[in-house]
């Protein structure tokens, strides 16, 4: 169908404008507008000669008896719990926790992987270099720092992504939080810039067996636990 040609194109334009076309000749008809000079003109033309129609009605307000109508015709049945809510709730109590888990975890994992020089970090060559990852955050959820180690090394690259706001007379630990079992004091961090941490055991042995990273500030940088709450944690990976 030659839709270029005049008399078509302006009964169309004329239906389209009317809203009386189909569901299915609406879909093509808005098609041709996207490459149709033509077509763009049709219908600019007959919102011109439609629009003295519209302003010469009277507005009409409802009656109060339509909205009551309408309020009590959209309104759940008070009682009646929908399947899908039901289902909501009965998942909310893990599903949840459990889905921002997973998508803290495949963040961490993509940015490292992906893009690894966003975070200040060499690229992973992930078939040669096996490596634990981990990528800390504030509760607004924006990086503040990313960390790293061979496999089987001795020295923990730290970069901080934000500067850590560290109280006077205070310093920031961090911390592996095994699976099971108590926090282990890592080292102190600074509040900005890029540290290599010469680790007491290799990487294998501190954090086999390490779901999380976190960091709290402490008054005292020998502390064997922390005194306070984490002020920021992120997932760490293995990277193999």
């Amino acid at each position: 169908m030659n839709y270029e040609r005049a008399p078509l194109l302006d009964q169309l334009a004329g239906a389209y404008v009317l809203g009386t076309l189909s569901a299915r000749a609406r879909r093509r008809f808005g098609v041709l507008l996207d490459r149709s000079a033509a077509a763009q003109r049709a219908v600019a033309q007959w919102n011109d000669h439609l629009a003295p129609l519209n302003n010469s009605i009277t507005p009409v307000a409802p009656r109060p008896q339509v909205w009551q109508a309408v309020a009590q015709s959209t309104q759940p049945i008070p009682g009646r719990i929908s399947w899908l809510q039901r289902l909501d709730a009965s998942l909310s109590g893990w599903f949840k926790p459990a889905l921002a888990f997973s998508l803290g975890l495949m963040l961490t994992v993509g940015l490292v992987q992906q893009a690894p020089q966003t975070l200040g970090l060499a690229p992973i060559p992930t078939k040669s270099a096996p490596s634990y990852v981990g990528l800390l955050t504030n509760a607004q959820g924006e990086p503040v720092l990313a960390a790293t180690s061979l496999r089987r090394g001795s020295v923990l690259t730290v970069r901080l992504l934000k500067p850590l706001d560290i109280p006077p007379g205070q310093v920031a630990v961090l911390w592996a939080l095994p699976v099971e079992g108590t926090p282990i004091a890592v080292s102190t961090v600074p509040a900005s810039g890029k540290i290599d941490i010469a680790l007491g055991a290799p990487s294998e042995v501190l954090f086999s067996k390490v779901s999380r990273l976190a960091v709290s500030f402490e008054a005292n940088a020998q502390t064997t636990a922390p005194s306070g709450p984490y002020v920021i944690s992120g997932h760490c990976v293995k990277l193999w």
